[in-house]
């Protein structure tokens, strides 16, 4: 029976979730295993291991732009589809590795190339199925990144923990996984076609440069991307070292290191995401501002959050902070594309996400290697405190952004 309507625009959110789920899943399985690695490898030098986490970002960083312009002119769904096949090939033929350049090449290049094809087309579509409820769709389609992380951290320490070498399952679990919901995508999605603006007719194809040049003279658009940079330094570096943090300096086992790195924090990312959604999906029609003004509280309630974190006592503090910094997390992803969807007209969404993604993955990308510096000199607590002042930065520039660009940069939202 074919879904119309709204039910299918449920149905799509659901689907497009699940690939969302497993491509966030995929993404941390290296900083899960990697106490694992480090060991079956022989490597002694912490900023080493980084360089993997950082070239992922890195490439992402720098393809995710051209997967937003193919995005806009070819075919979403099929570069869900391609998406999803080079990232599942990647992550399965990791588990194959024989030493870090192999894992740089199938992980931390292949692997981020093909995740790079699927948020701009998804959110694309999902902000086209649902302009009504668009911060509330996209904020559900956002909490797959935090079941993400932890089922995939949960499964990927259980499976590490089983013998010698079996890290390597983790990457043929959510790799086959992958390629096994390539049946699902070319079945049930629906290309729907793109947006139609006063300038274009329906179906006709945009221009990549036009909608590059749009969004390199939107400064709201661009000062957004800084802030998103700033907190994706934040969170990437808490993605990579937190595990081995809670082992190493909090001194729990692999397995317990495993869950509670990540699970308290999206607990409460789960709860800021519903709430701050809830609230600017209710003001966003009589307060156009409301969106930035959730990503400028949540990035500057991280601050004070991650210095709490970094100089907890115990495993049972540190747990607190983890939830209080993942609610202030949330309130600030819950808006994450929202926001610049407000500056930015519908025609230009995916390549306006690209080029979002890119410069943000790129000026977070360094916190990987920086946090293992800052752990080899000193300790990974002065590395975690560091990363206070990228979340002040964010916050100050999204306000410059609300107070002095808005107004001009605003997009009367359809529906």
């Amino acid at each position: 029976m074919k879904l119309t309507g709204a039910k299918y625009k449920w149905f799509a959110l659901a689907l497009l979730y699940v690939i969302y789920f497993l491509l966030q899943g995929t993404r941390q399985i290296y900083n899960v295993v990697l106490p694992q690695v480090q060991s079956d490898f022989g490597i002694v030098d912490a900023a080493k291991l980084g360089v993997i986490a950082m070239a992922f970002k890195i490439a992402y960083g720098l393809v995710v732009p051209f997967a937003g312009v193919l995005a806009d002119v070819f075919s979403r769904k099929w570069m869900i589809v391609a998406g999803v096949l080079l990232f599942s090939v990647g992550t399965f033929v990791s588990g194959f590795a024989d030493g870090l350049w192999m894992l740089l090449a199938m992980y931390g290049i292949l692997a981020a190339v093909g995740q790079c094809f699927v948020p701009t087309s998804s959110t694309s579509l999902i902000a086209q199925l649902h302009p009504k409820t668009r911060a509330t769709a996209l904020s559900i389609y956002q909490t797959a990144l935090y079941v993400g992380v932890v089922g995939c951290s949960v499964v990927s320490g259980w499976l590490a923990g089983l013998g010698p070498g079996a890290w390597r399952k983790a990457f043929w679990f959510f790799g086959a996984f992958g390629l096994v919901m390539l049946i699902g995508l070319v079945f049930f999605l629906r290309d729907t076609p793109p947006v139609a603006s006063p300038a274009t007719k329906s179906g006709e194809k945009v221009s990549a440069l036009e909608a590059i040049l749009s969004m390199a003279r939107n400064p709201s658009a661009i000062l957004l991307t800084i802030g998103c940079g700033m907190g994706m330094y934040g969170s990437n570096g808490f993605l990579t070292w937190m595990k081995a943090f809670m082992e190493q300096d909090l001194h729990l086992s692999s397995a317990m290191a495993s869950l509670h790195a990540f699970l308290w924090f999206y607990i409460g990312a789960l709860g800021g995401i519903t709430v701050a959604s809830r609230v600017s999906d209710r003001f966003a029609p009589t307060r156009k501002g409301v969106r930035m003004e959730m990503n400028i509280l949540g990035l500057a309630c991280c601050a004070p959050c991650v210095w709490w974190v970094s100089q907890s006592p115990s495993a049972t503090m540190c747990c607190i902070a983890l939830t209080v910094w993942g609610f202030a997390h949330g309130t600030y992803d819950s808006n994450l594309f929202a926001s610049l969807y407000d500056v930015v007209s519908p025609r230009y969404r995916a390549v306006s996400t690209g080029v979002f993604l890119c410069l943000g993955f790129i000026l977070g990308s360094f916190s990987p290697v920086v946090l293992g510096w800052i752990k080899d000199a000193t300790s990974m607590r002065q590395g975690f405190a560091s990363l206070s002042a990228f979340y002040i930065a964010g916050a100050l520039v999204i306000l410059v952004a609300r107070l002095f660009f808005l107004k001009r940069d605003y997009v009367k939202q359809e529906g």
